[in-house]
């Protein structure tokens, strides 16, 4: 028998709104998954180790292993080369993300051939040192190298790249240094993020920020900032924004051609002459 045509009859727009509702759900499903997605895996994407293991330093290289104890995480290994005098600075390099310690040999090798000391930090997490990569952790681990190395040495300038630089920025801002240099710098990372992932609330969801921007008004040394106007990582206004925020107490350097990395060009002329403007060292 044939249905009534009143009992397959639907409100003319009932279909549409349906399909609309539904459309809606799924966009909106599919963009909390984007949102969870980027939640449970931000600190891979912030922190990312080489996996290489770094043991002893390379023989004949001059440097020397540094055992740092962190309050509850444990040893961490550092390498170091001590200054060629106590009056003389010594700088604290602080890598990038997705780098080590090694990173800085070279640059550091210059700055020793003019007598400085230098120490090549490392964190939890990298490099064969335990524990898991936080901000928290990074803080703590750069204040353990500092607290290892200040009785060995005189003046401490230290120095961050990418990543590191906000690293950097913290141990200035606590006091902990005569000197800060920035290189490829940004204002924090939820800045970074929130360029990046402009459809997604980081703002909200980020947990590690490293937020150099709101340390400014702490940060009362010298600093000395490098960017380059090519760097594809981190964008050159953020080193500008930090230099003309911090006013008279940084000296800006603007590069071309080296990217995100100034440091593969040799530097320690121009941080030599700054830091004796600067006072920093006898």
């Amino acid at each position: 028998m044939a249905a009534h045509p009143r009992a397959i009859r639907r409100h003319p727009g009932s279909s549409p709104l349906l399909w609309l509702l539904g459309v809606v759900a799924v966009a909106l499903i599919g963009y909390l998954a984007v949102c969870g997605y980027l939640y449970v895996e931000q600190r891979h994407i912030i922190f990312q180790p080489t996996g290489l293991v770094l043991g002893a330093p390379p023989a004949g290289s001059g440097y020397q292993t540094l055992d740092v104890e962190v309050p509850g995480l444990g040893r961490l290994t550092d390498w170091w080369a001590p200054p060629s005098s106590p009056q003389v600075p010594t700088v604290v390099f602080f890598h990038g993300n997705a780098s080590d310690r090694t990173e800085f040999m070279v640059q550091g090798d210059l700055l020793r051939k003019r007598g400085w000391g230098v120490v090549l930090a490392s964190y939890r997490g990298y490099s064969g040192n335990p524990g898991q990569p936080t901000e928290a952790g990074f803080m703590d681990d750069a204040r353990a190298t500092l607290v290892a190395i200040a009785p060995r040495v005189g003046p401490i300038i230290v120095w961050g790249h990418s990543l590191g630089s906000g690293v950097a920025a913290r141990m200035a801002a606590e006091g902990r240094a005569q000197g800060l240099v920035l290189e490829a710098p940004y204002t924090s990372i939820t800045d970074i993020a929130a360029e990046r992932y402009p459809y997604v609330p980081v703002r909200w969801l980020l947990l590690d920020r490293f937020d150099t921007r709101a340390l400014l008004s702490r940060i009362q040394v010298p600093v000395l900032i490098f960017h380059s106007r090519d760097d594809p990582t981190i964008p050159f206004a953020m080193g500008q924004s930090l230099a003309g925020q911090l006013g008279p107490r940084a000296t800006f350097v603007a590069m071309d051609g080296v990217g995100h990395e100034p440091h593969h060009r040799d530097l320690s002329g121009l941080v030599t002459a700054w830091a004796a403007r600067q006072g920093i060292g006898g």
